[in-house]
Formats: structure tokens, sequence, C-alpha cells
């Protein structure tokens, strides 16, 4: 071993000595975090649509370039996400995203008599949108403060509803208000909340509307770990559910756990981000998330990565033999490749991507044709100063 590998093998043996009690502390939170999620009762009949709107806002991340992962996370891609992460900036941030989710129709076709297969039940999501901004400031030693604001909706905007009144608004839509804040405790271990104001307006299987409030609260933690390595983790969606007149519209939110690390290096004048999360429990399947970020003189980049999510939902399914509107769970699931885009000019970042659409899986027997929307794509546009 020459000196200059004994030198660095000492520096690291140094670090993990000095910093042990710090990682076993971050350890700990993250096995935690895992039994948490695991331990809560499942029942995603009564889930809130709500839960899909808020899965938008923590993903709205994968949309933009940078660091993305739950551990690399900062400054306005950390709100909605990680708020650890507000703790690792040194300037101000805005950014404005706006993202567009297609009318999607997916045909389940099953195994006739004849060993054949046929149209039998139709899915139909409407065409949504999710539009959001959010502000970031460091506060120096006292660590990162952040707000956020996002609006979701669902559906044809309408003038007047089915018997004639004025609204003026789409059938269903979200809104969300959150303030966050992050400090550093020890050198490289940072913790943040967020707390988050929510609104939901839904509509029955009668056209009639409904409208609930709550509050989500997300907690997390990031531990650098020397000067390239950072592990991280977040609770999100801490909450009591939301608050409807009518108790047989679901209001439970789910909580969700992730896990994640992240390695970042420079060579000449392009900096690489490699990040890869996980998403605890897997009972229906893996979901995680990894990807590489490359961006050369800071000017322009690309991003590449593999996004898999699985959830299950209990919702509307038309029968094409009966014509008639039935309910069913059924798992869902977004899997593919994830692209971006990015441009800086003066300081401003705009940022254009791609991923997949959420999909039904078929069972048994069954096979999935997709009739309509794939894709998913996003535009936003960010600021420093």
């Amino acid at each position: 071993m020459n000196k200059s590998q004994s030198y660095d093998f000492s520096r690291f043996a140094s670090y993990a000595i000095h910093d042990f009690a710090v990682v076993l502390i971050t350890l700990l939170l993250l096995f935690g975090g895992t039994n948490l999620a695991s331990a809560q009762a499942v029942n995603e009949e009564f889930h809130a649509s709500t839960n899909t709107f808020l899965r938008r806002l923590a993903s709205a991340k994968h949309l933009r370039l940078g660091d993305n992962s739950v551990s690399s996370i900062s400054g306005t891609n950390a709100l909605n996400s990680n708020p650890a992460g507000l703790s690792f900036i040194n300037s101000n941030r805005l950014v404005t995203n706006i993202s567009r989710f297609p009318r999607t129709v997916a045909i389940i076709t099953k195994l006739n008599d004849l060993e054949r297969y046929e149209d039998h039940n139709q899915y139909a999501l409407r065409a949504s949108g999710l539009e959001v901004i959010n502000y970031s400031k460091p506060l120096d030693a006292a660590g990162g403060f952040g707000f956020d604001f996002a609006v979701g909706h669902e559906g044809r905007f309408s003038r007047v509803n089915h018997l004639g009144k004025a609204t003026n608004s789409f059938p269903e839509t979200d809104f969300a208000v959150g303030v966050s804040y992050a400090v550093k405790l020890f050198r490289g271990f940072a913790i943040g909340a967020d707390a988050r104001w929510l609104r939901s307006k839904v509509q029955d299987a009668e056209n009639n509307r409904h409208i609930g409030h709550g509050y989500a609260y997300n907690l997390g933690l990031i531990q650098q770990l020397g000067e390239s390595l950072r592990i991280g983790a977040v609770i999100r969606n801490l909450s009591n559910g939301l608050s409807f007149t009518d108790n047989s519209i679901p209001d439970r939110i789910r909580r969700d756990v992730l896990l994640g690390g992240s390695y970042q290096f420079h060579y000449r004048n392009v900096d690489i981000q490699i990040g890869l999360d996980l998403n605890p429990p897997f009972e229906d399947g893996v979901r995680t998330n990894f990807g590489g970020t490359v961006w050369y003189r800071d000017f322009i980049g690309g991003r590449i990565g593999y996004l898999r999510h699985i959830e299950k939902r209990f919702g509307s399914v038309l029968s094409l033999e009966t014509g008639q509107v039935e309910f069913e769970d059924r798992l869902w699931k977004t899997e593919g490749l994830t692209l971006g885009l990015g441009l800086q000019i003066s300081g401003i970042y705009i940022n254009v991507a791609y991923t997949p659409q959420i999909r039904p899986t078929g069972n048994d027997g069954e096979q999935v044709r997709i009739e309509n929307g794939k894709s998913v794509y996003s535009f936003s546009i960010e600021q420093r100063y």
C-alpha cells in the first residue's frame, strides 16, 4: 500500500469513527420508518383520491433535472419530497412546474370459450393536470425555509353542471399549501419537516360534489458521508385523513416511506449524479426509482432513469358485455424509462421531461391493451438568485 492509499484509508476510517453515532442514528431512523409504513392497516378501498395528488406532488422532482433522489435532493426540489434537503442550499430558489396527464383508456381482455381473447372491461382515466409553485430560502446556520402551493385537477373544465347550475370549475380538484423547515444538527446530518393544508373536491357516482379538508406532514433526514455520498429517508403523509360531511366518501391518506442513496462526482467540466430510491414495503412488487443526471458546464443537462411504482386502486370499470359500471380493486403500475433535458441561462433553469403513464395490470387469464394515453410530459422553470 503506497502513502496515498494509506492516507485515503486513514481519512475514511477517521471519518467513520468520528461520525459513528450519527450514522447509527440515521440507520435506526431508516429502519424505524420502514417498520412504521409496514405496520399501518392497509384497506385500499377507503383511500381518498387525494393520495394520487400527493404522490404526484412527491414525484414532480422526477420531472426536473438535478438532485432528485431523497438522499441528494435540495432546495425547491425538497418541497413535497424530503424536507431535510432544504438545509443544503446557498441561494434563493423559485420553481414553477406544469404537468399534464393524458386521458387514458385501457381495455381488459379475457379468454373466451374458443380460447381467444375478447374485450371484457374498459378503464377510462380522465385527463388531469398539476401546477406547482415552490420557493426555498437558506437561513445560513439556522437551516432553510420553504413554501409551496399546488393545484391538481381532473376532467374537463365546465361552466355549468348537469343541473344547469354555474360552476366554472373542474369536476375534481385538489389544493395544497405547505411550509417546510430543515436544519443541520451535526456535521453532514440534516433533519426536516413540513406541514401541508389540503382541500379536496371529489365527485361521487351520482355526480354530487363533496369537499373535504385535512393536514399532512412529512419528516425526513439526510446524512452526508464524505464529499460525494449521501443517504436519506423520508416518511410522507402522516395524517388523520380528510373530513367530509358524507361518511361514504373515502377519506384516508396512506403513509409512504422512501429510502435512498446517491453518489455525485465531477470530471473536468461535467457533473454526474447517480441516485437510487426504494419505496417499501414490497407486498405487491418492488417500487423503485433509479437514474443518473449529467450537466455540462452547468449549461446543458440530461437525465435518464427507470421508474417502477405499483399501487392498488378501487374504482369504477365499464363492463363491455353488459354496459354497466362496476367497481373492483386492481393493481396499477407505472413502469418504464424516464427522460429529461435541461438548459440553464442566466440562473434560469428550463426543463422538459417524459415519464410513463400509470396503467392497470392484468390478472390471470387477462391481457391489457392501452388504447390512449401512454406517456406524461412535463415542463418546469426554476430561478436561482
